[in-house]
C-alpha cells in the first residue's frame, strides 16, 4: 500500500498508474474512476491499455448548482467512442439524507456509514460509494472484483480493490485491498 504525504490533485496520476496496474491483474479489468469534470477520466483513458474497462462515474447533476452538468461532453464524448461508459447518478451514500440534513438538521444512518469510511479517507469513501452506484447500474458485477479510485476535493488519491455490491446490499460489499491513500492525520 503507498501512503500519500498528503491528499489531492497532484496524487491522481500516480493513483491512477497503481490502480491501472492492479486491474489489469483482475479478471474483470475493470476500473471506476470518480471524475466531477472528466479530467481525471481524461488521465485515465491516456495510461489504460485497450484490454481495460473504463467506468466514469460522475457528480449527479444539480450537485453544485441545479441543473447544471459539471463533466466535460467532450470527454464523456471521447470515453464513449473508445467503448467505455460513463455514469451521471445520485450519489449513494448522501444524496436523500442530504437534503433531510439541510431541511431538518441531524445525522442520517447513510451520513453515519459516509463519515465512518472517511476515517481511511475522503477517497476511501468515494471509492466505496462509486462501486455502490456502478453496481446499481449494472455497470459491474456484484460477484467481480475491481479496482475503484476516488478523491478528496478534485483528482484523485485513493485506488482500493473492491468487491461491489448493490446498494441495497451495502453490507455485502468488501474492501478486498487499499492499493493507495494519504495519510490521514
Amino acid at each position: 500500500m503507498i501512503l500519500f504525504k498528503k491528499p489531492g490533485e497532484k496524487n491522481t496520476r500516480e493513483t491512477l498508474e497503481i490502480a491501472v496496474k492492479k486491474a489489469a491483474t483482475l479478471p474483470s479489468k475493470k476500473i471506476l474512476v470518480a471524475s466531477t469534470t472528466g479530467r481525471s477520466a481524461k488521465i485515465a483513458l491516456d495510461i489504460a491499455p485497450d484490454d481495460l474497462k473504463i467506468v466514469t462515474i460522475t457528480h449527479h447533476t444539480g450537485f453544485e448548482e441545479p441543473d447544471i452538468q459539471e463533466f466535460d461532453e467532450g470527454i464523456k464524448k471521447l470515453l464513449e467512442e473508445r467503448g467505455h461508459r460513463v455514469l451521471t447518478a445520485t450519489h449513494a451514500l448522501s444524496a436523500g439524507e442530504r437534503c433531510l440534513r439541510k431541511k431538518f438538521g441531524g445525522i442520517y444512518p447513510l451520513e453515519i456509514i459516509a463519515n465512518t469510511l472517511r476515517m481511511f479517507s475522503e477517497g476511501v469513501k468515494v471509492a466505496v460509494e462509486i462501486s455502490l452506484m456502478a453496481a446499481d447500474a449494472g455497470l459491474v458485477k456484484t460477484a467481480e472484483l475491481i479496482v475503484a479510485c476516488g478523491g478528496t476535493g478534485s483528482g484523485l488519491d485513493s485506488a482500493v480493490v473492491i468487491k461491489p455490491a448493490n446498494s441495497s446490499n451495502l453490507f455485502d460489499l468488501r474492501i478486498v485491498e487499499i492499493l493507495c491513500m494519504p495519510q490521514n492525520f
